[in-house]
């Protein structure tokens, strides 16, 4: 069972953002790479995609890594499939932004999620719960005290870009 200590949450923030950004820079190299141009990622201004951190939140709270590994990747692969639907959903129908359309790609749904994205977004998954989460775990105890400005810091300017990409753009 989890302790939702003060503590934790820090760590929560900070993972939150380690992973966005992480992954913001993921998809403009992906672009780069096999689309060779350059995108800039998300609906956000700042070097963030929330849906990463999103997940990996997800992660964080439903999987047991004591589990069997291959119902914990079969655990990621449905947490993956559901926050991408959720969150295309709610940039499509809410903010009326469509941030991607898997309608071309095999075995999607309605264009908001496909199984070539989430066996993709699943591999990410499994590498960052066994991989990634362990490290950033470890540099969240040696930042200590500065962990909890440092959050302050990134949720500042996170609430600041929402708010400007509300209002202004």
């Amino acid at each position: 069972m989890i302790k939702f200590t003060k503590r934790y949450w820090e760590y929560i923030i900070f993972s939150f953002f380690c992973i966005s950004i992480s992954a913001w820079i993921l998809e403009i190299l992906y672009s780069l790479i096999l689309r060779h141009r350059f995108v800039l990622p998300g609906t956000l201004s700042g070097p963030w995609c929330p849906v990463y951190g999103t997940t990996f939140l997800a992660l964080l709270f439903f999987i047991n890594k004591k589990d069997n590994r291959i119902y914990n990747l079969i655990k990621i692969f449905v947490i993956a499939t559901i926050v991408e639907y959720i969150s295309s959903f709610i940039s499509d129908e809410i903010f009326h932004h469509i941030i991607w359309d898997y309608h071309n790609y095999f075995l999607n749904i309605n264009g908001r999620v496909c199984f070539e994205m989430t066996s993709l977004f699943t591999i990410l998954g499994y590498f960052a719960m066994y991989y990634v989460e362990p490290k950033l775990r470890r540099i969240s105890i040696q930042l200590d005290d500065k962990l909890k400005i440092i959050d302050m810091i990134l949720v500042s300017m996170f609430l600041l870009d929402i708010l400007v990409n509300i209002f202004f753009v």
